[in-house]
């Protein structure tokens, strides 16, 4: 019984998160919380290499900011971009409207 109870437990924590894929427009999550970001055409909160807190708006203007490692890793990725609006495919886990970023690509 207790062997049947260790691999259960081993089971269900080796169970891999399956990473979900979103694409949209990365932007600056502060000024999208402004009254600047309330602009209908949001061009004024798009990322630049001076952002520091990211988010990705998605088609349905659904914004999914990033946590510390996507904030990171999205900040390296425009480093070196001259793209005025650039647009993202992120990849990772979703909790509440942050996702856990795994992988980030710049498009």
């Amino acid at each position: 019984m207790k062997k049947c109870a260790s691999l259960a437990v081993f089971v269900v924590a080796g169970l891999p998160a399956f990473a979900e894929t979103w694409a949209g427009n990365l932007v600056d999550a502060v000024c999208m919380t402004s009254d600047e970001g309330r602009d209908f055409s949001r061009a004024g909160c798009a990322a630049t290499s001076a952002t520091h807190l990211f988010a990705i708006e998605l088609s349905d203007s659904k914004m999914l900011s990033l946590d510390a490692a996507g904030n990171e890793k999205a900040a390296n990725a425009v480093k070196n971009i001259r793209k005025t609006n650039p647009r993202a495919i992120v990849t990772g886990s979703l909790e509440g409207l942050m996702v856990r970023v795994e992988t980030i690509e710049i498009q």
